[in-house]
């Protein structure tokens, strides 16, 4: 019996060294398996696309890895947001603010609430560095010097904006120090603000700005080099600040369109944030933004009242 029993089971052998394959009579044997393998409890309990997204990390494409990790990452990032935002909704309202207002603090300078006349509104040094204020003596000088016979050859050297040659025009006879300061400084944002994307890429893309107000200019409004519309709201709105100052708190809108490139109804707005009255001149085509108390308040039409 065990005769026929051991005829009926046979166990083949290879040789890979001789290469030869011989078989052997067997009545019983155990197989031990030459890969080891334990069970992932974890992976037994993971639904079919997320095995199919793990042999793909593993075993596919680089393309395909590429886009898995990037949509992980993004998910990762969500579940952080919603984690994030959950916490802050927990924060009292009281001590948050709107974003809108979070903008506009951050476009005009810091405004004074409590003021009682139209010059206590503004504080000149947020917007001109006390540092830099003092520094400005040398580079005044070519305002204060200004004759009708040169200011003529000052229009032809096109370094200075169309606001400071009119009102040159009309006030170089009595010009103080701290308006020439003013009126420098005031040149050196509309420089800053005309600057087109392809002369910020420049080694020095403010050739016409003298050290140390073009490192402080640069470091205020610019942002890795570049300069983004919210940025250039903020030149704007500090250009603006100067130039109300210079001019008893009234200027030309037209006039300082035309001095920093900037569309009409872009600086109508910077003025209503920064609290000014804007009226309309259509007989001159133009529009008078002024300074006076009490601030206009502005309230964008989709959040009016009604």
């Amino acid at each position: 019996m065990s005769k026929v029993t051991s005829s009926l089971l046979k166990v083949g052998v290879y040789n890979r060294r001789t290469r030869q394959f011989k078989l052997h009579d067997a009545d019983f044997f155990h197989l031990k398996p030459l890969l080891k393998c334990r069970v992932d409890v974890n992976n037994s309990q993971k639904s079919w696309s997320e095995k199919t997204q793990d042999l793909a990390l593993t075993f596919g494409s680089k393309n395909r890895k590429r886009v898995i990790s990037s949509r992980l990452k993004y998910e990762s990032a969500a579940n952080d947001t919603i984690s994030h935002d959950k916490v802050q909704s927990s924060i009292s309202s009281e001590t948050t603010i709107t974003e809108e207002n979070k903008e506009e603090c951050q476009i005009i300078p810091p405004q004074n609430k409590n003021a009682n006349r139209v010059d206590e509104i503004y504080n000149i040094y947020d917007v001109i560095p006390k540092g830099d204020y003092d520094c400005l003596d040398t580079e005044a000088k070519i305002f204060m010097n200004v004759t009708r016979e040169n200011l003529q050859l000052l229009r032809n050297d096109a370094k200075y904006c169309e606001f400071i040659l009119h009102f040159l025009e009309v006030r170089f006879q009595n010009l103080s120090l701290h308006t020439a300061k003013l009126l420098c400084y005031l040149n050196y944002m509309t420089v800053l603000i005309k600057t087109t994307y392809k002369e910020l890429k420049r080694k020095d893309p403010f050739p016409d700005i003298p050290q140390p107000y073009k490192s402080s200019l640069m470091e205020k409004y610019l942002v890795n080099r570049s300069l983004p519309q919210r940025m250039k709201d903020k030149i704007l709105s500090h250009a603006m600040v100067l130039a109300l100052t210079i001019n008893n708190y009234y200027i030309d809108g037209k006039l300082l369109a035309s001095s920093t490139h900037v569309p009409m109804t872009r600086i109508v707005l910077v003025a209503y944030s920064l609290g000014c009255h804007v009226k309309d001149r259509k007989a001159e085509g133009t529009k008078l933004i002024e300074l006076t108390l009490p601030l206009f308040k502005y309230e964008p039409k989709g959040k009016q009242r009604k």
